[in-house]
């Protein structure tokens, strides 16, 4: 672009030497830029001699592109310095579908309301995905995150409980020692059949158990459905049960054990200049890093 707008200058000015003086550049520079220019081109636009400067046929036509491009560039940069310095645009975000859940309910709306300019897709994956390949401004990783190109932010941390409807518990009875959730039909997080094997902590210990049952799915809202049901015991993210636990169509089970905690992250790239748009995401997050910490 600087080869067009010092050739924008010569053919204004048809003075090399002014030229020179007002970009603050040597005389040699812009004739060379003209000639890089002619060059390219492979037409030659001015007629150079010792004494004066002139356009030729060519280099007039070429002139009037080359002031169109230099203005059309200039828009450009005042368009993109105007976005950058409004807080407004698409802001792509990623998370855990469960989590989603949550910033869906509690996070996304009071933020958009206090940004309406901003646009806001939500992807929701269990996937790490690129964040570079894909153009994602910013996603939230329940656990460590493993990649150093990304910028990490911890929001809080989250864990599960064990629950179940009334219902279930008043036939089969509660469990009172982890060790008898092998007797109980567990509904489990996972992809693939078979049994799975629970992590629970309590003040004084850590213990790994088998359990199994009629039912498993990779999705918290499905396996919450059939919790509310009755079907069995489950394990669930305590910030995606909070109003049926104090509504009582959830209790929990073995209510001193619980899921280790996980820390919540916000990661986003690296290297990146943050737009205005995700600086006000990551503030409002500052803001509000009480919404994600959750109590057993």
């Amino acid at each position: 672009m600087r080869t067009l707008s010092v050739f924008v200058q010569v053919s204004k000015t048809l003075n090399l030497t002014l030229v020179a003086e007002q970009l603050g550049l040597p005389k040699s520079t812009v004739s060379k830029e003209i000639s890089r220019l002619e060059s390219h081109l492979k037409a030659k636009l001015l007629d150079r001699s010792t004494r004066r400067v002139e356009l030729t046929e060519v280099g007039a036509i070429a002139y009037e592109r080359a002031l169109q491009l230099v203005e059309d560039f200039k828009a450009l940069q005042h368009d993109v310095l105007v976005m950058e310095q409004q807080v407004q645009g698409l802001l792509k975000v990623s998370a855990p579908p469960a989590l989603g859940e949550f910033l869906s309910q509690k996070v996304l709306p009071p933020f958009l309301k206090r940004w309406p300019k901003i646009t806001v897709s939500l992807n929701l994956t269990y996937d790490f995905e690129d964040l570079f390949a894909q153009g994602i401004d910013l996603a939230f990783r329940v656990g460590e995150i493993q990649d150093d190109r990304l910028i990490s932010r911890k929001l809080g941390h989250s864990t599960r409980v064990l629950v179940a409807n009334p219902e279930y518990l008043a036939v089969h009875g509660a469990p009172q020692l982890p060790e008898e959730l092998a007797g109980h039909n567990c509904l489990r997080f996972q992809f693939n059949p078979g049994e799975s094997e629970w992590t629970l902590t309590s003040a004084n210990s850590t213990i790994n158990l088998s359990v199994s049952g009629n039912f498993f799915c990779a999705n918290i809202q499905a396996l919450k459905n059939a919790t509310l049901n009755g079907l069995g015991i489950a394990q669930l993210p305590i910030n995606n049960i909070v109003e049926e636990l104090a509504g009582g169509q959830l209790v929990k089970v073995l209510p001193e054990w619980h899921v280790p905690p996980m820390n919540i992250h916000a990661v986003y790239r690296t290297g990146l200049n943050k737009p205005k748009k995700l600086a006000a995401l990551l503030d409002f997050l500052n803001e509000e890093k009480g919404l994600f910490e959750w109590s057993v």
